[in-house]
């Protein structure tokens, strides 16, 4: 998909703005802070998003569920049982072209993509349903792949910046999960 017909740049510019102030103060975190409220399926949210990040893949959760998370809305459903809209920059990826390309079901990691069949989505390649599986937990994402000249995990900061621009508007404040994989052991999710 190319939102108002551009695709996404990959530009990771934010993550190393944040890298230079890291290695210039020491310590310093300029990005805003975004502390989880709810716990209602945080977990595998994380764990997913770690997982995107371990394979260097570029990915936001927007929509319902971030905003409920950070309690500014009281429901997170996209309709349905789905959860929220999980946006994926496509690059050559073979794992990536899993979910372009609606295969029935595939592995990532510790979790089972299991497609499911909707109408609604039969005809648009770039969103489909999928019931995401890890252990006993299954949760149904609507996945949304955004075309990439090329990107990795420390894109995901960027990458909500062009999805807001270019394909998602709402009259509301946004919200949006990601996840960067910094040079240290820690995580940062936004």
């Amino acid at each position: 998909m190319r939102p108002r017909g551009k695709r996404f740049d990959g530009s990771d510019s934010l993550f190393r703005t944040h890298q230079d102030l890291v290695h210039r103060v020491g310590h310093a975190v300029w990005l805003t802070e975004f502390t989880p409220a709810r716990l209602e399926i945080l977990g595998f949210v994380n764990r997913l998003l770690q997982t995107f990040c371990e394979l260097n893949i570029c990915c936001a959760f927007v929509n319902a569920y971030p905003a409920y998370i950070a309690d500014a809305l009281s429901v997170y459903s996209t309709g349905g049982n789905v959860v929220s809209l999980l946006y994926i920059a496509r690059t050559d990826s073979p794992i990536l072209d899993n979910i372009y390309y609606k295969l029935p079901s595939f592995q990532l990691g510790t979790f089972t993509f299991a497609l499911t069949p909707l109408e609604l989505f039969a005809n648009y390649r770039n969103y489909s349903l999928f019931a995401i599986t890890q252990g006993v937990e299954t949760v149904q994402f609507l996945l949304g792949v955004v075309d990439s000249v090329t990107c990795g995990a420390k894109s995901s900061i960027n990458f909500p910046e062009f999805l807001w621009d270019t394909a998602v508007n709402f009259a509301f404040q946004m919200y949006v999960m990601v996840c960067v994989l910094l040079d240290s052991p820690k995580v940062l999710y936004l």
